[in-house]
């Protein structure tokens, strides 16, 4: 299967996403990508919060941007980063190689959101991605 169909079929396919990506982990190629766009500065500092502690709590204090729109830190872990503007939100995840960013909307919970891009990491992580 292509990135661009983990995108397309797994996560937006779910029907509880309305936009996706997956980059390298560090950051520096577009894997695949749909209804996104997703600024260089936007994701280092996704990165950069993996990367540091200090970064980590920093974010979960001032929040982050994906897609030019604010969202307030609402879960920051080792391999999850959680953020909600509004009635949607954005699901970042790490796996060994790709970061996992999507968006869901106003419709959809937040949990059944983050489930669908947590089990795609799961299955990535258990095939060495």
């Amino acid at each position: 299967m292509s990135w661009q169909s983990y995108v397309d079929t797994t996560l937006i396919g779910s029907k509880k996403l309305d936009a996706a990506a997956i980059f390298s982990a560090t950051g520096d190629s577009v894997w695949a990508a749909s209804n996104f766009k997703i600024e260089p500065a936007e994701m280092q500092a996704l990165i950069a919060a993996y990367q540091s502690q200090d970064k980590m709590n920093e974010l979960a204090s001032t929040g982050f941007h994906i897609d030019g729109t604010k969202y307030f830190t609402i879960k920051s872990e080792d391999r999850s980063i959680y953020g909600k503007q509004l009635k949607t939100g954005i699901i970042c995840v790490k796996t060994k190689q790709a970061i996992l960013v999507a968006h869901f909307p106003d419709t959809v919970q937040p949990g059944e959101a983050a489930s669908v891009v947590e089990k795609l990491a799961d299955y990535l992580i258990d095939v060495g991605f």
